[in-house]
């Protein structure tokens, strides 16, 4: 099934709709979000994906980390 969510990539100025599969995990998500968000921002590894200030784990999946559709999640840079 897919998922509609809302993703902002650190440093970008538009937000990104992606269309997730819900078996996805956090880390894929991240890098398609990473990719689309390349011809305006060029964030480099390692990356983090929160949902509401939440870290998310990279391996779980887009289903078991509660994704709904219209979520919204942003990506940022590791410090």
């Amino acid at each position: 099934m897919l998922t509609p969510i809302y993703g902002f990539v650190e440093g970008d100025t538009m937000g990104l709709l992606v269309l997730c599969h819900d078996d996805w995990t956090i880390e894929q998500v991240s890098e398609r979000l990473r990719e689309m968000a390349a011809v305006r921002v060029r964030p480099s590894p390692p990356f983090r994906l929160e949902r509401d200030g939440l870290l998310l784990d990279p391996k779980a999946t887009v289903a078991s980390a509660g994704l709904e559709s219209l979520c919204r999640v942003d990506l940022k840079r590791e410090r």
